[in-house]
C-alpha cells in the first residue's frame, strides 16, 4: 500500500479471499489480479531489506546444484543462488523469506547457515524445472521432466526371403525402414503431445489450488 500498489479496500477483499480459501496473502493478492508477482517481489525486497534476485537468467554452477538437493527445493519452494563453502553459508531464493521456521529447517536439513533473497513463486518452479530436470524454462515441458521417456527402437528389418534381385531385396528392406522410421515418429509426437498437455493440466490444477507442484513430483517418486 505505501508503494502505491494496493489501495485498502483490495487488500480487505483479499485478506476476505485469504480466511476463505487460506493460503498466503502475497499468493492470494497475485491470484485476484491485484498485483503482479514482479510487484510483490521488488515491494517484498524493499520492505524486508533484502536483495531480490531474476532467476530467468540465473546460471548456477553444477556444484551448487548438487550441493542442494532438489527434495528440499521443490518441498519448501525455494533455489540455490550462491554458496559460501569457506563459511557454510548457502544463499537461497524465496518467494516467502519471512517464513523463519522452514529457513530454520532448511539449515538443519543442509547444516549450513542459510540467507534469503527474494523471488517470485513461479520463477522459482521454473528455475527448478530448467536446471534440475532440464527443462525450458516455458510452459512446454520435456517428456522426461514428468518420468515419461520416449521410446526408442533399433532400427533393423526383420529377414525377408530370399530374392532373386539384389536391387528388389534392398527396395524392400528401405520400405520396411520407412514405415518403421514413421512409427517411431508418430510415437514421439504422441508421447511429447501427452506431456505437454500434463504439464498445462498441472498448472490449471495448481493455480486453483487443488495440487500442488510439490505434491505431484512428490506422487511421482513414490509410484502412487
Amino acid at each position: 500500500m505505501d508503494a502505491g500498489l494496493l489501495t485498502e479496500t483490495q487488500l480487505r477483499s483479499a485478506l476476505a479471499e485469504q480466511r476463505k480459501w487460506g493460503g498466503k496473502l502475497g499468493h492470494t493478492l497475485v491470484q485476484m489480479g491485484f498485483v503482479d508477482e514482479s510487484s510483490m517481489v521488488h515491494a517484498l525486497s524493499r520492505q524486508l531489506h533484502i536483495p531480490a534476485v531474476e532467476l530467468d537468467t540465473l546460471q548456477p554452477p553444477e556444484y551448487l546444484l548438487q550441493l542442494f538437493r532438489i527434495d528440499l527445493a521443490e518441498r519448501y519452494g525455494v533455489f540455490p543462488v550462491a554458496a559460501d563453502t569457506t563459511h557454510k553459508t548457502l544463499t537461497l531464493a524465496s518467494s516467502d523469506p519471512t517464513n523463519v521456521e522452514a529457513l530454520q529447517e532448511l539449515a538443519f536439513h543442509t547444516d549450513q547457515k542459510i540467507q534469503v533473497v527474494v523471488s517470485s513463486a513461479s520463477a522459482i518452479e521454473r528455475a527448478i524445472r530448467k536446471h534440475y530436470y532440464g527443462g525450458a524454462s516455458n510452459t512446454t515441458a520435456d517428456p522426461e521432466q514428468f518420468g515419461i521417456r520416449e521410446p526408442t527402437y533399433e532400427l533393423t528389418p526383420p529377414p525377408s526371403p530370399r530374392l532373386s534381385s539384389s536391387s528388389a531385396r534392398e527396395a524392400e528392406l528401405q520400405e520396411r525402414v520407412d514405415a518403421l522410421s514413421q512409427q517411431v515418429a508418430d510415437l514421439q509426437q504422441m508421447v511429447a503431445s501427452q506431456a505437454r498437455s500434463l504439464s498445462a493440466l498441472i498448472e490449471v490444477l495448481e493455480s486453483h489450488g487443488a495440487l500442488s507442484r510439490e505434491e505431484y513430483f512428490s506422487k511421482l517418486r513414490s509410484g502412487r
